[in-house]
C-alpha cells in the first residue's frame, strides 16, 4: 500500500525519522488505515522492507488510536531490536510521532485533519479491533 518512494524515505532530519516517515506518507497512511476499516481484510498482515519504521508507526498510531498507553506501545516498538540488534531503535524515535498527535488534538484528531481518515473509519477500525 506504500507508494514507491523508497529512496526518498531515508532522507530525513536527526531525530524526527519516523515523524518524516509519517508526514511524508499521508496518502499512503490514509490509504492503509481506510483498508483497515473494511469488514472482509481480517486477519490482515502488514509489514514493511524491514517490518520496523514503517511498521513500527503504523502499528503506533493502530495502538494508539485502540488506546493502548503509550509506555505500551513503545515496547511494543523496541521488539524490532531483538530482530535487528545491529541497528537498534530507541524510544525518542517515537517522541516526535506522538507530540504531532498531541498537537493535533490527540490520535483521532490527528487521523482526521493530518491523514485524512473520516471518523467513520475511525470508528469501524475500533469495532472490528476491541472488544464490547
Amino acid at each position: 500500500w506504500f507508494e514507491e518512494r523508497n529512496e526518498d524515505l531515508f532522507t530525513r532530519e536527526e531525530g524526527k525519522e519516523h515523524l518524516f516517515l509519517v508526514m511524508t506518507l499521508v496518502t499512503d497512511w490514509r490509504r492503509f488505515y481506510r483498508l483497515l476499516a473494511e469488514p472482509d481484510v481480517y486477519p490482515l498482515l502488514f509489514h514493511c522492507s524491514a517490518g520496523r519504521d514503517r511498521t513500527g508507526v503504523g502499528a503506533a498510531m493502530l495502538l494508539d488510536l485502540l488506546g493502548v498507553e503509550r509506555d505500551r506501545i513503545t515496547e511494543d516498538f523496541l521488539e524490532s531490536n531483538l530482530v535487528f540488534p545491529a541497528a537498534p531503535l530507541h524510544s525518542k524515535q517515537l517522541v516526535p510521532v506522538f507530540e504531532a498527535i498531541d498537537e493535533a488534538g490527540g490520535i483521532r484528531a490527528f487521523m482526521r485533519d493530518v491523514i485524512g481518515v473520516d471518523e467513520k473509519y475511525l470508528d469501524e477500525i475500533r469495532a472490528r479491533l476491541l472488544e464490547a
